[in-house]
């Protein structure tokens, strides 16, 4: 975005000089009531004249701070802009970062940008609006960026984890905050990313929030995640057939995933084809 110059930025009238301004409507209402007291019968200064200056000097107050408004009103939609520019430069620095870790495994290849499509698109579909998918897109995004710290043994095992490589995979949603902890400009995103592991039932994780106790951008990423994963290759079976998915899904309801946010994405899988195209 093109920073204003000084000359750019619109002329206002400092708090001083309106202070001034008030001071001299002040001295000459004061002078007027002096002139009434003491010289009733000199006339000095006319009411009209009087009263022209003071109204002169009210308008042209009242039309500077019109302006000033204005310009306060310019400056903070730049401010914004420049603010949500950052924001979304911050996130495309993030975004590199983990495409970067999901390139070194062809397992995991892609699973953040497709959990967030999926996941945006259930959100169109139930309704919500675009700051709040917007939220839902960034999340996305980031929602495993706590992985990195793990090592790949573990993230690309064959077989079944044990109690401690469970307790470390577990760990990945508060690991993610730790991360993102200096972008204080993602406070709607970082509750989504923490709790997107969290159950329907109560069984999740790290918190075990319950039903609609857990954030809706949660459960709609926790849908979107649950696909992905079934739709997709892992170390140690292949992608899922597409019927069996959906009998996953259904069985999910109301234990593992939010039984309504599970029939908006049935729907659209039902509609939509692209949304079970593989990107093994």
């Amino acid at each position: 975005m093109k920073q204003r110059t000084k000359s750019e930025i619109p002329p206002s009238v400092t708090s001083d000089f309106k202070m001034g301004m008030v001071v001299l409507i002040f001295l000459i209402t004061c002078f007027h009531l002096l002139e009434v007291v003491y010289f009733p019968n000199v006339t000095i200064v006319s009411n009209e004249i009087l009263l022209g200056v003071v109204l002169l000097a009210i308008a042209y107050l009242w039309i500077q701070e019109v302006k000033d408004r204005k310009s306060i009103q310019v400056i903070n939609e730049e401010l914004l802009t420049t603010q949500e520019e950052l924001k979304e430069s911050n996130i495309a620095a993030m975004k590199a970062l983990i495409m970067s870790e999901e390139a070194r495994d062809t397992y995991t290849s892609g699973h953040s940008r497709r959990v967030t499509e999926y996941a945006v698109a259930i959100a169109k579909r139930a309704g919500l609006g675009r700051e709040e998918r917007r939220h839902i897109e960034y999340a996305g995004y980031l929602h495993d960026i706590g992985k990195i710290g793990i090592s790949d043994a573990i993230l690309n095992k064959a077989g079944s984890l044990n109690a401690d490589e469970w307790q470390v995979v577990k760990k990945h949603p508060n690991t993610a905050l730790e991360i993102l902890d200096p972008l204080k400009f993602l406070p709607e995103e970082k509750v989504i990313i923490k709790h997107h592991h969290e159950r329907y039932d109560g069984k999740g994780y790290p918190d075990g929030l319950k039903e609609e106790v857990i954030p809706l951008g949660a459960r709609i990423m926790a849908v979107a995640d649950s696909f992905d994963a079934m739709n997709s290759k892992r170390p140690y079976r292949g992608a899922l057939p597409k019927d069996k998915i959906i009998s996953e899904l259904k069985a999910a309801k109301g234990t593992q995933l939010d039984p309504k946010i599970v029939d908006i994405f049935l729907a659209m899988l039902d509609k939509d084809n692209w949304i079970f195209e593989r990107k093994d």
